[in-house]
C-alpha cells in the first residue's frame, strides 16, 4: 500500500513537470523570479511531503511494534490460559480420585461398623446366655451337693433301724424290738432310694448343662 502511494505521488510530480514544461513553452513563460518561486514552493511540498512520508512510517512502524507486542501478549496470555487450565484440570482431577477414595473408605468403614455391630450383638447375646447357664450350673451343683448330702443323712437314719430289725428278725433282740422297728427300717430305706433318685435325676440334668456349655459357649 505504501509503495502504490509513493509511485501515484511520483507520477503526480512527473505530470505536474510536464505539464509546467508545456506551458512554459507554449506560453510566453513566467518571469524568471516567477519561476524560482514556484520551484520553491514545489521544493517546499516536497519537504512537506518527505516530512509526512517519514512521520507515517515512523507511525507504521510503531503501529507494527505495538501490534507485533500485542500478539506476543497475547500468545503468552494464552499459554498462561492453557497452562492455568491443565493446573485446574489436574486438580480437578485429584479431587474426583480423592473423592472416590473417600467414598469407598466409607463404605469400607459402613461395612466394617456393620460387621462389629453385628459381633457386639452376637457377643452380648453369649454373655447373656453364658450368664444363664453358669447360673442354672450353679444352682444344679448347689441341689446335687445337698442331694448328696441328704442320700448320706437318709442312709444313717436307716442304718440307726437296721440293727432293732435285724434282732428282732432273728429273735435275739431284747423286749424292746418289734416288727415295729423294721418297719421305721424299711420306711427310711424307702427314703433312701427316694433322695437317690432325686440325686441321680440332679446329676444326669447337671451333665446335660455340662455338655450344652461345652458346645455352646465360645472356648477362652
Amino acid at each position: 500500500m505504501t509503495s502504490s502511494w509513493k509511485a501515484s505521488l511520483l507520477a503526480g510530480f512527473i505530470l505536474g513537470g510536464v505539464l509546467a514544461s508545456a506551458v512554459w513553452y507554449r506560453s510566453p513563460g513566467p518571469t524568471q523570479e516567477e519561476y524560482e518561486t514556484l520551484q520553491q514552493k514545489n521544493a517546499d511540498w516536497a519537504a512537506k511531503h518527505q516530512q509526512l512520508e517519514e512521520r507515517f512510517e515512523t507511525y507504521e512502524a510503531e503501529k507494527a511494534l505495538e501490534i507485533e507486542q500485542l500478539n506476543e501478549q497475547l500468545t503468552q496470555a494464552k499459554a498462561d490460559f492453557e497452562k492455568q487450565k491443565a493446573a485446574y484440570e489436574k486438580q480437578f482431577s485429584s479431587l474426583k480420585q480423592q473423592q472416590k477414595k473417600l467414598a469407598v473408605s466409607k463404605k469400607q468403614l459402613d461395612t466394617q461398623v456393620v460387621a462389629l455391630k453385628s459381633t457386639a450383638e452376637k457377643q452380648q447375646t453369649v454373655l447373656s446366655d453364658s450368664k444363664a447357664l453358669y447360673q442354672q450350673q450353679l444352682l444344679l451343683q448347689k441341689q446335687v451337693a445337698q442331694a448328696e448330702a441328704d442320700v448320706k443323712k437318709a442312709k444313717r437314719v436307716a442304718n440307726e433301724f437296721k440293727q432293732a430289725c435285724d434282732e428282732f428278725k432273728s429273735g435275739s433282740g431284747w423286749n424292746w424290738v418289734s416288727q415295729a422297728d423294721c418297719d421305721k427300717f424299711n420306711a427310711k430305706l424307702r427314703a433312701v432310694a427316694e433322695k437317690e433318685a432325686q440325686l441321680t435325676a440332679l446329676q444326669k440334668e447337671l451333665d446335660a448343662l455340662n455338655q450344652k456349655i461345652e458346645v455352646s459357649l465360645p472356648k477362652k
